[in-house]
């Protein structure tokens, strides 16, 4: 017997050494997980940042355009210039501006030339927006493989439930034998007490699973949206990887920050450039020509049509190193993001190693529990057969069945340790299997 285990010991770690990285899966399991991640209000949430980022981008892309304004005023000036003279001997009083001064005009600007700093911050608008993607990638990323972890629950614990509920089957069918015998007065009162409470016991344990079991479709009910119960399927397709930890999303979120760092560096960089813009107008405005002796002339002469044209070109000197500043903080959070992403290889690599070492642990533990069930279950049918005969009692024939039942359970369990840790794999290593 000792040969035979270690034999399965062997076959288990030959699996693992042809094992790359497999998770079991079927497409009722991935069209559940895209119901979630349609579903998902948080995701909905997070996703009103890109419209966001993308209206940003599109304010910044409006600096690039041409500006018209209307403007109108009216200003009341006292007092005003005046000189008097004598004009044919008469005193006369020449007076410089009106009163009462009105304008209206309209007033068009554009920016000419910029040295490309507007460029650098509308790129930087559009990589703030990716920044939130991949931050989104990451909850949904996250939502899938919970899911997923569910789902493999619930199948263990359906598993769980048959198995609990085959063994009621037999312990009532030996209860219907032994309280008929006892009718007979072929069996002891202890025989049937001890089959009673083990049938009561029973129960209690399968009801304990039924509820466990929808406490967890209630989970997937809520996250989707949907009866879930009806996509729950026994898996039998499984899917296979040989992606790397570096297609975990945590690393493009990363990279996407330091893109909006870098950004940020180039655009302090060109802070200290010059700017040149055109400015224009047209509008009608009075007081151009001298008045009189207080004469108002009519409104069609006091307005005039002027227009004006201009460059404008502004030269930053002086700033108090704001921009300097600004780039010497961009530059240290990079230094951050590119400890983050090594400590972040550093885990997962590990994850990984860890995750490989706990799958050939679990491997060779479920080959020894498949031998294990083997021989309980050869264990049985002869405590049966020795029962009938009457060389064993009861509660010996009780206790070769709970070693059957406990080993079919411990095989479910390892299944499920198993299927999780290979979730965990696909997890650490980035692999989206719902798209697959």
């Amino acid at each position: 017997m000792k040969r035979l285990i270690n034999a399965m010991k062997k076959i288990a770690i030959l699996i693992f050494a042809t094992f790359s990285l497999q998770a079991q899966t079927n497409s009722e399991l991935s069209t559940l997980v895209k119901k979630a991640l349609d579903y998902a209000p948080a995701l909905k949430a997070q996703k009103t940042q890109l419209r966001i980022g993308d209206t940003k981008t599109l304010i910044q892309q409006s600096l690039d355009k041409p500006t018209i304004a209307y403007e109108a005023g009216i200003t009341r000036v006292d007092p005003v210039s005046k000189a008097t003279f004598a004009m044919n001997g008469v005193p006369a009083v020449l007076q410089f501006q009106p009163n009462m001064n009105y304008n209206t005009n309209f007033v068009a600007s554009q920016m000419l030339y910029d040295w490309g700093k507007n460029k650098i911050a509308i790129e930087k608008s559009q990589l703030e927006t990716q920044v939130f993607k991949t931050q989104i990638d990451q909850s949904a990323f996250g939502l899938a493989y919970q899911i997923a972890t569910v789902y493999h629950q619930i199948l263990f614990l359906q598993n769980v439930a048959q198995i609990q509920k085959s063994e009621l089957v037999r312990i009532k069918s030996q209860s219907a034998i032994v309280e008929q015998q006892l009718k007979l007065g072929e069996a002891l009162q202890l025989d049937a007490m001890s089959l009673r409470i083990r049938i009561q016991n029973q129960e209690t344990k399968i009801g304990e699973t039924d509820t466990q079991l929808n406490k967890l479709i209630d989970y997937l009910d809520t996250h989707t949206g949907q009866t879930a119960k009806n996509f729950i399927k026994p898996i039998q397709t499984s899917i296979q990887s040989t992606e790397v930890i570096s297609n975990n999303p945590i690393f493009a979120t990363l990279n996407a920050e330091n893109a909006v760092l870098q950004n940020e560096i180039n655009l302090q960089e060109k802070a200290s450039a010059p700017t040149l813009s055109g400015a224009a107008s047209i509008g009608l405005r009075n007081g151009y020509l001298p008045r009189i002796n207080g004469e108002v002339p009519a409104i069609s002469d006091d307005f005039k049509l002027n227009t004006t044209l201009g460059l404008k070109l502004n030269v930053p000197i002086y700033s108090g190193k704001r921009a300097s500043l600004q780039k010497s903080i961009a530059q240290i959070q990079q230094e951050r993001i590119a400890f983050q992403k090594e400590d972040a290889h550093t885990k997962l690599a590990f994850e990984v190693r860890q995750g490989e070492a706990n799958t050939k642990t679990i491997l060779a533990k479920l080959a020894t529990q498949r031998q294990l069930i083997e021989q309980a279950k050869y264990a049985y049918s002869l405590g049966e057969a020795r029962y009938k005969e009457g060389t064993i009692k009861q509660l010996e024939l009780d206790q070769i069945q709970n070693t059957l039942e406990e080993a079919q359970l411990q095989e479910e369990n390892f299944k499920l340790q198993l299927n999780l840790q290979q979730l965990d794999l696909l997890k650490t290593k980035g692999v989206k299997f719902w798209e697959l």
